[in-house]
């Protein structure tokens, strides 16, 4: 298999670059999900940045994950794709906080997460977040959701009360 040059040189990243990459083969998801019963709220707001490659250039996404400092390649054969996913709220800021100066068409994404991230704040419990401040992430959530053409509407997150449902 033949490298291209810029796979091996991890001096072409920036955090200029690393938004360009983001705009075209990156996404910012922002998910509801299902919690046990023993939480007082029935969904937990997650959000998570992914960059996804073809098998063959793997070892770009590790660079990739090098540079920021943050997230885990997935190789996923039978699709031939990798996928470099960072879940970890603080790390999520950090990068966000990095590239938005460069964002243009998911400049709106990124900043509605900062939002989200910021009315969580610490909390890792849902339960410990106030009502004003989830019913504000959830806002958010469903602006993130309308914003990327692939997720927007599938789903309509006011078709449940999440903060009073429970299974």
């Amino acid at each position: 298999m033949k490298t291209t040059p810029w796979e091996v040189d991890e001096k072409i990243f920036t955090d200029a670059y690393v938004a360009g990459f983001f705009y075209g083969d990156g996404s910012l998801v922002a998910i509801l999900e299902k919690q046990t019963s023993k939480y007082l709220r029935t969904y937990r707001p997650r959000i998570r940045i992914n960059f996804t490659q073809s098998l063959k250039h793997s070892k770009m996404l590790e660079k990739l994950r090098n540079y920021l400092g943050a997230g885990s390649v997935h190789k996923h054969s039978s699709h031939e794709m990798a996928e470099l996913v960072i879940q970890d709220r603080v790390e999520i800021s950090k990068i966000l906080k990095r590239i938005l100066p460069h964002l243009v068409l998911k400049k709106n994404q990124a900043v509605l997460a900062l939002e989200i991230l910021s009315l969580m704040g610490e909390n890792i419990c849902t339960n410990r977040i106030s009502e004003k401040n989830y019913n504000k992430i959830l806002n958010c959530i469903k602006k993130i959701r309308n914003l990327n053409s692939k997720s927007g509407g599938k789903r309509n997150i006011d078709s449940f009360n999440p903060v009073t449902t429970s299974h």
